[in-house]
């Protein structure tokens, strides 16, 4: 992928998501129109995006645009953060002053992420990986996937059997991260983990990539709850300590594999 297109896709990225997490957090009354354990998720997904992910997108461009496989690789896992986060934002959240910001984060992120994987050379990435721990991250791959199934259809099923909508759904007109969590990451999970099994080059790729957005999506997720819990809302316990416990696999996960990766010669990524 061309550096210089990197560089300035980041920018964009980290400039918009600044202004749209700073207005979340800063704009009183932005997201009135959403529920109140929506907007209270919102925000807390907003907190972990300005003073988390916006630093580590810049630090993952830096090194990327430097020719770094493993800069390149975080830096794809970091715009899976960006792109899931604001598809969600743009589709989800109630209409407010800054949706075309949502819009354009989302489209930068999903055209910059395709960019990166089509341009990938996932033979040098799999040689860069000779030590990774391959059968602990295929297991967590199926414990994410199994976990999201598990969490969503026993929410989904009942309510369909009874002939009523979930209570999730609150005033919302269908259920867009269940959708998303369903449609994308679950088989995903699957497949990487199945790839990784069978030391299929693909998979040493996407997990790579996975467990940098499982980190990051994981730690949001923690911080929506926390803000719901502030503003009086319900947390399911055992929710948290799952989620919690998936959050410390992923960054350990993802420290020990991209710790044993080998340095490939220069000009690689």
């Amino acid at each position: 992928m061309d550096r210089k297109l990197t560089v300035i896709t980041s920018a964009l990225i980290a400039m918009l998501a600044i202004v749209a997490a700073g207005s979340g957090l800063f704009w009183d009354g932005l997201y009135k129109n959403d529920t109140r354990s929506g907007a209270a998720q919102e925000v807390g997904n907003d907190l972990v995006t300005l003073v988390l992910c916006v630093p580590l997108l810049a630090v993952t461009t830096y090194y990327a645009a430097q020719g770094s496989l493993r800069g390149r690789l975080a830096w794809t896992g970091m715009v899976f953060y960006f792109l899931y986060t604001y598809s969600m934002m743009a589709f989800m959240s109630a209409y407010n002053q800054l949706f075309l910001v949502y819009v354009a984060i989302y489209s930068l992120s999903l055209y910059a992420f395709g960019a990166s994987l089509l341009t990938l050379d996932v033979n040098k990435v799999k040689e860069s990986f000779p030590h990774a721990p391959v059968r602990a991250t295929a297991a967590f791959m199926f414990a994410v996937s199994l976990l999201l199934l598990a969490m969503w259809l026993g929410t989904i099923v009942p309510s369909l059997m009874a002939g009523k909508a979930p209570a999730l759904l609150e005033t919302y007109t269908t259920m867009v991260i269940q959708a998303m969590d369903l449609g994308i990451l679950v088989p995903l999970g699957i497949i990487t983990g199945t790839l990784l099994l069978k030391r299929n080059a693909w998979g040493y790729a996407l997990a790579s990539v996975f467990l940098i957005k499982g980190a990051m999506y994981g730690t949001a997720v923690l911080s929506m709850a926390l803000f719901q819990a502030l503003n009086g809302i319900e947390v399911f316990l055992p929710f948290a300590l799952a989620v919690s416990m998936l959050v410390v696999c992923a960054a350990a996960l993802a420290a020990v594999f991209y710790g044993k990766m080998k340095a490939p010669a220069p000009g690689a990524a």
